[in-house]
């Protein structure tokens, strides 16, 4: 009786150690698509807004109820900030934003939601 104990302990530990390994990929995997989506978000805005001098995503990220992934964001344009929901494709809503759509030719600075830096050239 006592090893039928034990195998179904062991057995029950194991499920719930898998369990939980695959729960932490699952979310490591969220947040690395997170980021890169707010990468690729960054470039969308800098290739579309002029005068784009630093994008900060204020929150994580992901898909909302139309199935499309948006993140909030701070943007600093021609010194006046701005509160932005972006997309993949750059800029979704949020503020009136300065008129223009030749992009921005100069270096700028993105924070994403994990406080990680990056210049984007």
């Amino acid at each position: 009786m006592k090893k039928k104990t034990w195998i179904a302990i062991l057995t029950v530990s194991i499920v719930v150690l898998l369990g939980i390994g695959i729960g932490v990929k699952m979310k490591m995997d969220k947040k690395d698509s997170n980021l890169e989506n707010q990468r690729t978000a960054a470039i969308g805005v800098k290739k579309i807004q002029p005068g784009v001098q630093k994008i900060h995503f204020t929150a994580e990220g992901g898909i909302d109820g139309g199935g499309d992934w948006s993140a909030n964001a701070e943007l600093v344009v021609n010194g006046k900030r701005y509160e932005e929901i972006l997309t993949k494709d750059g800029l979704g809503v949020g503020d009136d934003l300065p008129e223009g759509n030749t992009g921005t030719t100069t270096p700028v600075k993105v924070v994403y939601s994990d406080k990680s830096e990056e210049v984007i050239k």
